[in-house]
């Protein structure tokens, strides 16, 4: 009974979250003539300017995380490896 409860429970909600939402209705966009092809705008509009100094200092802080990142990952397996060798030999030693 309460097995069959919760997963009603469980299915409701997955349902009302993953129910479509309603779109909303846009506003129509007036037409309006084409602009003539000498009037249109051919600079590229201007973007956020990126210093090669800045962006090899940012990859290079980024490249260091990875590399702490590898070493904790790198110990704490090693240590995961150490205690199943360890358990493994009391096992071996109790039976």
């Amino acid at each position: 009974m309460i097995k069959k409860f919760l997963s009603g429970l469980m299915l409701g909600v997955v349902l009302l979250f993953m129910a479509p939402a309603t779109p909303a209705l846009a506003s129509p966009v007036p037409v309006t003539a084409a602009a003539p092809a000498a009037q249109q705008v051919t600079t590229p509009p201007p973007g956020p300017r990126i210093d090669p100094a800045e962006n090899s200092k940012a990859n290079a802080e980024k490249t260091k995380s990875k590399v702490i990142v590898g070493v904790i990952a790198v110990v704490l397996g090693g240590i995961v490896f150490w205690g199943r060798m360890i358990r493994r030999k009391r096992k071996k030693s109790a039976s």
